[in-house]
């Protein structure tokens, strides 16, 4: 076997998982207002050292762990780490938390709106939920891949705008440790350690199935798994820290916005505002159909059945409803429940892989689902 490591390969991986994690949620500003801005400048710091350890550590064991297992369904991985029960329940609970982040896609177009352009918040939630729904309904995925690629722009997007606010306003980062003490922040949690612990644990959640179907599908050896995960969780932590200070640098103004990456992009440019309004919105757009889609196909996996279609409507309906809360609020409701599911997958992956150090074959007999 092949153990050279291949460029090509470690940015593939890298490339998919940042596509996955860089949605509306991150390019809105507001997790990284949140989980980063609102500790300060030293704070923020703290956050991300944190972050990029958890990122690079569970990124680099569950592709790896994916490539050995090669699993069928890649949610059994949930089962690996965690038992049979435990298992399960991650099983169920991915689904249902993707729901909700659905729900809160639905509140980032309203507050996009709203906030951007002066329209009423209902409309752009209606248009978002007739997008997603008519997109899952019909099985369009080919439009979903082919707005997938809005993820990278979105990202460079992002850092662009950010350096070009810190190169503006380098002044305003100096300030931001005296600015926050006269305000009120958003921060889902008051120590930077724990901000970090929860920033690491809310992501690993949702993406655990992902990264070992990554792992399965692209990793040729060990070398090319771990600095796939090194590449991808290490590249998009350094592009949150990138925007973390572009926030800090108008701290001011950006801490009490639903969307302040809009307004830092806005500031920098009228042009580049005008611009990245668009991207947010088919960003939103491309996070809030596989959620939709993913939460239905937990009901039924026919996309073409009753079931799944009765299943789509429904989501959308309690979606609006669910999406009338502000982004804000929802960000710091679901994300610290996502986390805390996370912490226990952290201490399922420590107790398999360092304490009872369970081999893959032992597993696979166990759920009877050898590799070809």
């Amino acid at each position: 076997m092949d153990s050279k490591i291949s460029l090509p390969q470690v940015i593939a991986m890298g490339g998919a998982f940042m596509g996955f994690v860089i949605g509306s949620s991150f390019a809105s500003g507001q997790e990284c207002l949140q989980y980063f801005s609102g500790h300060g400048v030293w704070g923020s710091i703290g956050v991300g050292i944190i972050a990029l350890i958890l990122y690079v550590w569970f990124n680099t064991v569950i592709i790896e762990d994916g490539r050995n297992l090669r699993l069928k369904q890649t949610n059994k991985i949930f089962e690996y780490y965690l038992g049979k029960y435990l298992g399960t329940f991650c099983e169920w609970f991915t689904p249902i938390m993707l729901f909700f982040v659905y729900a809160m896609m639905i509140s980032a177009a309203g507050s996009t709106f709203q906030e951007y352009y002066g329209i009423n918040g209902d409309i752009g939630r209606v248009i978002m939920i007739v997008a997603s729904l008519a997109t899952v309904l019909l099985g369009l995925k080919k439009l979903v891949q082919i707005m997938g690629i809005i993820s990278p722009f979105l990202l460079v997007g992002i850092i662009v705008i950010s350096i070009m606010a810190i190169v503006d306003n380098p002044q305003g980062i100096k300030d931001a440790d005296e600015i926050l003490k006269t305000v009120e922040t958003n921060s889902t949690f008051s120590k930077w350690y724990t901000s970090g612990l929860m920033y690491g644990a809310y992501t690993v959640t949702g993406v655990v199935p992902y990264l070992a179907g990554i792992g399965a599908s692209t990793a040729t050896n060990k070398k090319n798994a771990i600095w796939g995960g090194i590449f991808g969780g290490g590249a998009f932590i350094i592009a949150v820290m990138i925007m973390n200070f572009g926030l800090l640098a108008n701290i001011d103004v950006v801490y009490s916005l639903e969307i302040p990456s809009l307004y830092v992009a806005d500031q920098v440019s009228p042009i580049f505002g005008q611009i990245f309004a668009i991207l947010l919105i088919l960003g939103i757009y491309t996070t809030a159909v596989p959620m939709m889609f993913t939460a239905c196909n937990r009901v039924s996996e026919d996309e073409k059945s009753t079931k799944f279609r009765i299943a789509a409507v429904v989501t959308a309906i309690v979606g609006f409803v669910g999406g009338q809360l502000s982004f804000s609020t929802m960000v710091g409701i679901i994300y610290p429940i996502s986390g805390y599911v996370g912490l226990i997958i952290f201490a399922g992956m420590i107790y398999t892989k360092y304490i009872k150090k369970k081999t893959y074959e032992y597993f696979l007999n166990s759920i009877d689902e050898m590799t070809n």
